[in-house]
């Protein structure tokens, strides 16, 4: 009896101790990679090495500390001065080769930077700003040029616009020269050259998509210097250019006759020619939209309303615009846009009130002949004072833009949304104040309207004389306007 109890209890305990080491197992937590890779490559090696003097080799070789991937180096990859031919750079293992493919010119300073085109293999960690600098002679280049570059129009940095260095110094050669020196600005509109040699230089700047370092397309942002570049023994920082959009290019036009001619076109067979017949038959009707928000009429502007196709016979003498439940009639005037598609209808709307607008069908036609399809009724109110938001804005100009601007200066104030200005006006006393603003976040900017015609104008490069474009300066914090509810913006400038 004892022998089997012994027994049983031995399996009993083995059984137990099975089960309790396999659920020990099944809870095993396995080990975590540890902490996130976040540490960009370390150079380990060059050759040759970085400053050298009377370079002459076509080869060079960058060694790392892991492995390495290339990304997007041959539009990151910025030489200066320009070569001809961009080199090759190709990466193995923890390895990058670069194969300059041009000859160099004797007793120059070459910069070599792959912005952030170097990283490490597992995480993408980015070298930033990784540059390479050699001399074909006896010593290296050392003055460097630092600005910022700002879109006039909006006051806001522009990152990615090309930032260029002439040693010719006539206007068109940035339409038909490459640049001696060539940077890009960075995420906070900053540009940075390095490694210069003295000397006289052009400054110039292009947001362009073709990538081919002239200005040779209207629609293209640029910027200019004022004056040249005296680079002598110091260096010059805190340059600050203002992008734009020239208005009126005179950039040269392809001569006429060398446009690609089209193809001719194919004849129309006799269906396609009876199917376009059986359209025009069709019978068209003309839509006509106003322009309300939750059917609400703005006060102290004309109700709007746009038509699908412009307008040939017109007869406002038959609308009836009625006020008040009654319909009581009121007078009104109305007024085309230059396209005859939008009608603006005037009149003093009353805070509160609700109106309908009747169209007859005859009083309107396209240039088809085509109608409404019958009567437009359009009924709406009118918004109460109440439902808009108020600003006071008070300017104070610092002593240091007192010293940089004319006694003459005029500033306009603009509220914008969605980028559009929304509501705007001159600076009076460095006081501005607006009423009825429709609520919501507005950005806040200043134009330093020169001419005071209370808009921003546009630069001129190809021009006489030439002229820098107004500058706008924007300022971070939004502003909420709430309804029924007054908002004072002190600013600074």
């Amino acid at each position: 009896m004892n022998h089997n109890f012994r027994g049983w209890a031995y399996w009993l305990i083995v059984i137990s101790a099975s089960v309790f080491l396999l659920q020990g197992c099944a809870n095993i937590v396995p080990p975590s990679g540890g902490p996130k890779d976040t540490l960009a490559p370390k150079i380990t090696y060059i050759s040759p090495p970085d400053s050298t003097l009377h370079f002459k080799a076509h080869k060079v070789s960058f060694t790392f500390n892991e492995y390495v991937q290339l990304d997007n180096v041959f539009e990151k990859l910025i030489v200066s001065p320009t070569l001809k031919r961009t080199p090759t750079v190709t990466s193995k293992l923890k390895t990058v080769t670069m194969v300059i493919k041009d000859t160099l010119a004797e007793n120059t300073t070459y910069t070599f930077n792959f912005s952030d085109a170097i990283r490490d293999n597992n995480e993408s960690n980015p070298i930033q700003d990784f540059q390479y600098v050699i001399s074909t002679g006896d010593y290296l280049d050392s003055l460097q040029v630092r600005g910022f570059i700002i879109d006039a129009e909006t006051g806001k940095s522009d990152s990615n616009v090309s930032v260029m260095i002439y040693r010719n110094t006539i206007d068109s050669v940035v339409s038909k020269e490459k640049p001696v020196y060539y940077a890009r600005s960075r995420g906070n509109g900053s540009f940075w050259f390095r490694n210069m040699a003295p000397g006289d230089y052009k400054l110039f700047a292009l947001k362009e998509e073709d990538r081919d370092l002239q200005y040779n397309q209207p629609k293209e942002l640029i910027a200019f210097g004022d004056s040249l570049l005296h680079l002598r023994d110091q260096n010059l920082k805190d340059i600050t250019m203002l992008m734009f959009m020239e208005q009126d290019s005179t950039i040269k036009k392809p001569e006429e006759g060398a446009a690609e001619q089209a193809p001719p076109a194919e004849e129309e067979t006799e269906k396609e020619k009876k199917e376009k017949e059986k359209e025009k038959k069709k019978k068209r009707t003309l839509n006509i939209s106003p322009t309300l928000e939750d059917n609400k009429q703005e006060l102290g502007k004309p109700l709007l309303l746009t038509f699908s196709a412009p307008v040939k016979t017109f007869d406002s003498t038959a609308f009836r615009l009625s006020q008040d439940t009654v319909f009581t009639p009121v007078t009104f005037t109305t007024s085309f846009d230059s396209t005859r598609t939008k009608l603006s209808v005037n009149f003093d709307w009353k805070e509160g009130k609700p109106y309908r607008l009747i169209i007859p069908k005859e009083s309107v036609a396209d240039t088809t002949g085509a109608q409404p399809a019958k009567a437009d009724t359009i009924s709406f109110a009118a918004k109460k004072e109440s439902d808009y938001g108020r600003v006071m804005l008070t300017l104070t100009l610092s002593d240091s833009t007192k010293s940089m601007v004319s006694d003459t200066m005029h500033y306009v104030a603009q509220l914008i949304k969605d980028k559009e200005i929304k509501y705007s006006g001159k600076i009076e006393r460095n006081t501005w104040v607006q009423k009825r603003i429709t609520p919501g976040e507005y950005e806040v900017w200043i134009l330093l309207d020169e001419n005071n015609n209370g808009k921003w104008d546009r630069g001129v490069y190809y021009g006489t004389p030439k002229k820098q474009p107004e500058r706008v300066v924007s300022f971070p914090k939004k502003e909420n306007i709430k309804a029924n509810w007054g908002v004072k913006i002190p600013l600074t400038l």
